[in-house]
């Protein structure tokens, strides 16, 4: 298991924001036998891997990690806030805490996601398999990868009161927890 998933599995509050049937199409992200871009990004991968020594391997599955958790963590932002606008524009009082709540999460996040964007930086200039450009177009590719997964998904935000009271307490919840795992799969010292 990655660190990429163990930490996107942990961010609890996905489950609060989405209906049961919201992940009925992911099977489809896993096709890689069409030209897709996920096809695209693995056959690239393939080719960048070919040619390196296992140092350089490992240099790159850390950038590719530490990217991918930076994402991860931006993708679950999107979507909660969502969530949270649906949550605002039903249930008032109820609406304008869990906005007040996700801003302040937010505040809370942001500041290690750029920290972790700093040191990625440093990861790609420290690399030596090929030119930072060159890192960076492949880290584009795997945007492109996870943003055509992500459209395959059928996602609907659940925004009854029962799933927005649930939402306000995850974020009240999983903070802590989401920082020091952003830190520890990041690799950010405290």
């Amino acid at each position: 298991m990655t660190k990429a998933f163990t930490l996107l599995a942990a961010l609890t509050v996905l489950g609060t924001v989405f209906s049961s049937a919201a992940f009925a199409e992911e099977t489809k992200a896993a096709d890689t036998k069409k030209d897709t871009p996920i096809a695209r990004y693995q056959a690239e991968t393939e080719d960048l891997l070919r040619n390196l020594s296992e140092e350089q391997i490992k240099k790159f599955l850390v950038i590719r990690e530490t990217h991918g958790i930076i994402r991860s963590v931006q993708s679950v932002e999107d979507i909660v806030g969502k969530a949270v606008k649906e949550c605002k524009e039903k249930h008032g009082e109820l609406g304008q805490n869990i906005d007040k709540r996700f801003n302040e999460w937010k505040l809370a996040v942001h500041p290690v996601i750029k920290s972790g964007e700093d040191r990625l930086e440093k990861l790609i200039l420290l690399q030596d398999y090929a030119k930072p450009s060159e890192v960076k177009a492949h880290l584009k590719s795997f945007d492109a990868a996870a943003q055509y997964g992500e459209r395959l998904i059928d996602l609907k935000t659940a925004s009854d009161e029962k799933s927005c009271t649930a939402l306000l307490k995850d974020m009240d919840k999983t903070q802590p927890n989401l920082i020091r795992l952003l830190r520890e799969n990041i690799g950010l010292k405290d």
